[in-house]
């Protein structure tokens, strides 16, 4: 199985003058530039969805004067704001089945009914969560996130202002 792809900051192979200005040219023409204003577009898997338009916005607002998402991240972010729509609704369903569940009265089968459901609805709320704490930290929504998003920009910005820096190792 052949290596991963890596980027020249990740590389520690020996490369020549040339092949590292080749390979730094190829990098720039297709990584995004994450430090400039993003112009994120809602992605049209959205558009039907109120909750997750009003989770578009309250992120958009709350990342004012942050540039960790540039324009390739719209989708990504859409479909972020669509699971934490799905999790609101799961979690309704959620709180009526526990309802049902304590006013269940009868026969042991409407309790097992209710308690399978119950079960049921609680396993897609955990697949939701991991799937959202997933996206985010992708995004850079945790902090987690963040602390490598400015630790890969850090590099990069010793990288450019001193371009032989790491021929020590430090």
């Amino acid at each position: 199985m052949p290596a991963l792809p890596k980027t020249m900051d990740n590389m520690t192979k020996n490369l020549t003058a040339q092949e590292r200005r080749v390979r730094e040219a190829a990098e720039q023409a297709v990584l995004p530039d994450r430090g400039r204003a993003a112009s994120l577009k809602m992605p049209p898997l959205m558009r039907q969805d109120k909750a997750a338009r009003r989770y578009w916005s309250a992120i958009l607002k709350r990342m004012e004067g942050y540039s960790i998402l540039d324009d390739l991240d719209s989708d990504t972010l859409g479909i972020y704001c669509v699971q934490l729509a799905r999790y609101d609704a799961l979690c309704e369903a959620l709180r009526r089945a526990r309802a049902d569940l304590e006013a269940a009265e009868g026969s042991a089968r409407d309790l097992a009914d209710a308690l399978a459901r119950l079960d049921s609805l609680s396993g897609k709320a955990q697949r939701v969560e991991g799937n959202l704490l997933q996206y985010a930290e992708k995004l850079g929504l945790t902090p987690s996130g963040r602390a490598r998003l400015a630790q890969k920009r850090a590099e990069q910005a010793m990288a450019a202002a001193e371009p032989d820096g790491d021929l020590f190792g430090d």
